[in-house]
């Protein structure tokens, strides 16, 4: 007897995801080791500047507050009505989701927990949606002041890329028109195994968001910067504090990558080899392992953190995330 085509179909892309991320990291990994015997070991990458490292982690802090206002606007764009700390607990409780194979985890967490919390189905299905299409455009935004040298650095046409990339940004933008959204929230649906509908916000109540995506990825931007210093990797901060938010947009959207793991280790190397070329062999790869240890440290301690503004238990906590029954709208 042949197995759910649907069942058959998530093994085959979490197989294709744990080899694809093994693959990336193979490939940083084997960088890293090469840089190391280059430089004669790796006590001559390690430089630690104990201050750097401590502001950084003050800036990832600012970070994470920032996602939990992020959440608590858009909902409240949809009708739901969350306090900041809620707001903030649902997020990062749903998070550890991200890094579970089959993509959709992390929404269907905060789905249950905005639920949990008093929001509707089709509250919070909307701004699950609105939530997606305001990080890939903050991760367009600050990655503009890259693209002319990414183009360069490829072999293309910088003009062309930095056109092309307004035209993507501003495509992005459009998918919250209400014009648009009510088809973007069925897929949803069908992805997450919801029922969602779609609900109206005026275009310009949904603008007023896009600051506080961008103040996300500055943040985090910013406290990349300054742990590469910590490392002793010498990066200007034009566009230093644009590398990190670019890396982690690009994992974003690879699906496949659970958290981006591997793709943004990736493609953070190449960037900081471009912004920085002249850095000592392995070091590159040095601050990239350092930075995805540096937020899932960050993240860890903000799940923490959820777990006792949330005031439930862990197994209740889990039990709830992992509920999928139909929901009322």
């Amino acid at each position: 007897m042949s197995s759910h085509p649907g069942k058959s179909r998530s093994r085959l892309l979490s197989l294709a995801g744990f080899v694809f991320v093994a693959v990336s990291l193979y490939f940083v990994g084997n960088s890293l080791s090469k840089g190391i015997r280059e430089s004669g070991g790796l006590e001559n990458l390690l430089d630690f500047n104990p201050t750097m490292l401590a502001l950084s982690f003050l800036l990832l802090q600012l970070h994470f507050l920032a996602c939990g206002l992020a959440w608590k606007m858009v909902a409240g764009h949809t009708g739901g009505r969350l306090g900041l700390w809620r707001a903030y607990a649902i997020h990062f409780l749903a998070q550890v989701g991200k890094y579970v194979p089959g993509m959709v985890w992390s929404a269907i967490g905060k789905f249950a927990l905005s639920r949990d919390s008093g929001m509707t189905g089709v509250q919070t299905g909307h701004a699950l949606v609105l939530e997606t299409v305001f990080i890939v455009f903050g991760c367009l935004f600050v990655a503009m002041p890259l693209v002319s040298d990414a183009a360069l650095a490829v072999g293309l046409g910088s003009t062309e890329a930095i056109v092309l990339a307004v035209a993507i940004g501003l495509f992005t933008l459009s998918a919250v028109h209400p014009a648009v959204f009510g088809f973007l929230v069925r897929l949803a649906g069908r992805v997450t195994g919801k029922r969602l509908e779609a609900q109206r916000v005026p275009f310009v109540d949904i603008l007023k968001t896009i600051p506080v995506y961008v103040s996300i990825f500055l943040f985090v931007g910013f406290g990349f910067w300054l742990l590469a210093l910590g490392f002793g990797l010498e990066i200007p901060f034009f566009p230093g504090v644009f590398l990190y938010p670019t890396a982690f947009g690009v994992g974003y959207l690879v699906v496949l990558a659970p958290g981006g793991l591997g793709v943004r280790e990736l493609v953070l190397v190449w960037l900081i080899r471009m912004a920085a070329p002249g850095s000592e062999p392995g070091i590159a790869e040095l601050v990239a392992v350092a930075a995805r240890i540096w937020i899932t440290l960050g993240e860890g301690l903000a799940f923490v953190i959820s777990l006792a503004i949330y005031g439930k238990g862990t197994r209740s906590m889990f039990r709830l995330l992992s509920r999928k029954e139909p929901v009322a709208t």
